[in-house]
């Protein structure tokens, strides 16, 4: 059937060069555009399953995962956007995560024991502050003037003027499901204890913030800072395998994943801006931190030093991840100071002030 439909194209072609030479070539020139159209009909014909299992599996994957929606800026900010969140929110220059409803199986593998699970890696070493200064000859003193003192706004006065933050700030760049990392974002990496390291020019204030938590009779203890892609890509992974032992399929266990691990490329732990940070008293990296005294100390004072809790109890609807009270991310003091004293996740802060 194939070679005879063929074969009357080309005889017809011919047929009509032969009658009238004026149109040989018109006729040729029309036989190779209807060869074209039905060599191509017949290969969409003879891999048509093939072709319908790829589109399949398209639309599944792009209907499937929340990073996949396209996100649309207006100038709408966040204000009252925790009534939008189900559905594709709108916002100035940064995007708020798609929350989608949590399968009530999943919700209760993640709230299993009260406890939510987290972006850590299981079997990470702790390092104290004596074992940081060990590795470091300068003795770190609070109230060292470092030339942020003068940049810090009153806490409580609050403000609406843009204070000429600079959103190609090192200290400011935005890293979420949204906005992977730049590929062009460069920095380096500083040792502060024996296998641990994190960006260099984050050190001092880290040592800084520690030695004044152990003033204060608490021993803060450090965990997972930098993180290479592949070992970011390895935890996600390994939640997703653990989730499906519990008889997630493959969708929910990833789902399940990004809402407690960032997805690889998208975490700050990347570029070395963010640490875990808890106790001696406390280390394993859950939410009952929030409640011991360090949890407490670090709350209230970590923005003297420049940093910020990353994921808010109450923001997850913006940052897209669950509240995580040990996560802490530098900012700078000047920026650490305003999202402390109004309220704001670093998303937010995009939005009002860069």
């Amino acid at each position: 059937m194939e070679n005879t439909f063929r074969q009357k194209i080309i005889t017809y072609f011919t047929d009509v060069a032969k009658k009238n030479r004026l149109l040989k070539y018109p006729s040729l020139a029309g036989m190779s555009v209807a060869l074209f159209f039905y060599y191509i009909g017949m290969h969409f014909l003879m891999n048509g399953k093939r072709y319908a299992s790829m589109l399949f599996v398209a639309v599944y994957f792009m209907s499937s995962c929340s990073f996949s929606f396209a996100v649309f800026a207006e100038r709408t900010g966040f204000t009252g956007a925790q009534e939008t969140y189900s559905a594709i929110v709108e916002t100035s220059d940064v995007s708020l995560a798609v929350v989608e409803p949590v399968n009530p199986v999943v919700k209760e593998i993640l709230e299993e024991g009260n406890v939510i699970a987290s972006e850590h890696d299981e079997g990470a070493e702790t390092f104290t502050l004596d074992d940081l200064l060990e590795q470091h000859e300068h003795d770190y003193r609070t109230g060292t003037d470092d030339g942020y003192g003068e940049q810090q706004p009153e806490a409580g006065t609050g403000t609406d003027v843009k204070l000429g933050f600079d959103s190609s700030d090192w200290r400011l760049v935005l890293i979420n499901k949204q906005h992977p990392i730049p590929d062009d974002y460069d920095f380096k990496l500083g040792t502060f204890t024996s296998g641990m390291r994190c960006d260099e020019r984050v050190i001092e204030d880290l040592l800084l913030m520690m030695q004044a938590a152990k003033k204060d009779g608490l021993n803060l203890v450090v965990r997972s800072p930098y993180r290479t892609s592949d070992h970011q890509e390895d935890n996600f992974n390994d939640r997703i395998k653990s989730y499906m032992k519990q008889g997630l399929s493959y969708m929910e266990a990833y789902k399940a994943t990004s809402r407690v691990i960032t997805v690889p490329g998208c975490s700050e732990h990347e570029v070395g801006l963010a640490l875990d940070i808890t106790s001696d008293s406390f280390i394993p990296l859950l939410q009952g931190f929030a409640d011991t005294e360090e949890g407490k100390w670090l709350e209230a004072h970590s923005h003297e030093y420049g940093f910020i809790l990353r994921y808010p109890s109450g923001k997850e609807y913006i940052t897209g991840i669950e509240y995580e009270p040990w996560h802490f991310r530098y900012v700078g003091r000047e920026a650490a100071a305003i999202m402390k004293d109004e309220e704001l996740c670093l998303e937010e802060f995009w939005d009002k002030y860069l």
